[in-house]
């Protein structure tokens, strides 16, 4: 006969009674948390079934009682006071949360374009009122080393030493407007910066053009040729303006491969778009004593120093690349004629 075992004893050794008894009534807690949880659920499914069969019967009760008022109408028993109404539900009042983001819902295409109008106004409003202004402006066409950004700030600074304070902001400012227009070159820019140019020709407080060799000649027949008679003793004046063709003045705006046909001229007065001849003349006119001031001051300088002038020649221009060509394929032809003569 088989022995039995008995399990009990043992789970109650495996278990301390303690432990057990909290872990039962852990469990008999979640029991009646689930079984709570449950009856509020069937509750409020009983609920929902309810008001929808109210509602459900209210409606049919309404399509009964609207179709009798019908038919009491065609039939003519009915009078106007018994017309049948539309019956609206009560519009709720929505929270000061609910009608922001109702507003913001519907309008919110709308939000973010004046926002995008206004961050624009507002940015063109600020550069206006912090962009700095110039006292004076020059226009440089010159196709050449002057336009790094270093050397026309230094050459910006040493004009400014011989510029009032023309707009009247306590701010000494001349800017240089770089405009390279060299019709021969392969810049792509050259229609942008031709526009530019005519463009800014049409305002008549720009009087300073930086010239050189390569400058078309319909340009250069819009500066004064007759600044000779102006400045008769300063060396570095000729038909064309000023000539910087001053070493210490490439040095001091490092510029180290500063060419030596660079002008500094000035437009002739006419009437613009923008301003009468009178008004250019007097520009022209303020203008012309900076360039006396800053043409003796440099020339002044030069002598001290005991300048020789800049030996970087001129760029050539890149139409008469082809000519050079010609000439090396002729001396190339002449020679091998020679050898085979020999």
């Amino acid at each position: 006969m088989k022995k039995r075992i008995d399990n009990s004893t043992q789970n109650d050794n495996l278990i301390p009674s303690d432990d057990y008894e909290y872990e039962k009534e852990l469990a008999k807690q979640e029991t009646e948390k689930q079984r709570l949880a449950q009856q509020r659920l069937e509750e409020q499914q009983a609920e929902f079934e309810r008001k929808k069969r109210e509602e459900q019967r209210r409606r049919e009760r309404q399509i009964a009682q609207d179709k009798l008022d019908l038919m009491k109408m065609k039939a003519g028993v009915a009078d106007e006071s018994e017309e049948i109404k539309e019956v609206h539900e009560e519009k709720r009042v929505l929270t000061g949360k609910e009608k922001i983001s109702n507003f913001w819902y519907h309008e919110k295409m709308w939000i973010c374009f004046a926002i995008f109008i206004v961050a624009v106004v507002g940015f063109m409003v600020f550069d206006t009122l912090t962009r700095e202004k110039a006292d004076i402006t020059i226009i440089m066409i010159c196709d050449n080393a002057l336009s790094g950004d270093t050397t026309l700030e230094l050459l910006e600074e040493r004009i400014e030493r011989y510029t009032p304070d023309l707009n009247g902001d306590g701010e000494i400012h001349v800017q240089i407007m770089d405009c390279a227009l060299n019709e021969y070159s392969s810049d792509s820019y050259y229609t942008t910066n031709s526009q530019k140019f005519y463009a800014n020709l049409q305002q008549g407080s720009i009087i300073m053009v930086l010239t050189d060799s390569n400058t078309d000649p319909d340009h250069q027949a819009l500066m004064v040729d007759d600044l000779e008679e102006v400045l008769p003793d300063n060396p570095y004046i000729d038909e064309y303006g000023l000539s910087l063709n001053m070493q210490f003045l490439a040095d001091e705006i490092q510029c180290e491969n500063m060419p030596n046909d660079i002008h500094l001229c000035l437009r002739r007065p006419v009437s613009t778009l923008d301003d009468s001849l009178e008004d250019m003349q007097e520009n022209y006119d303020i203008n012309l004593e900076i360039f006396i001031d800053l043409a003796n001051a440099l020339a002044q300088e030069a002598q001290e120093c005991g300048d020789e002038g800049l030996s970087t020649e001129p760029s050539p221009l890149y139409g008469s690349e082809s000519e050079t060509d010609s000439e090396e394929t002729s001396e190339v032809d002449s020679k091998a004629e020679d050898s085979v003569s020999e």
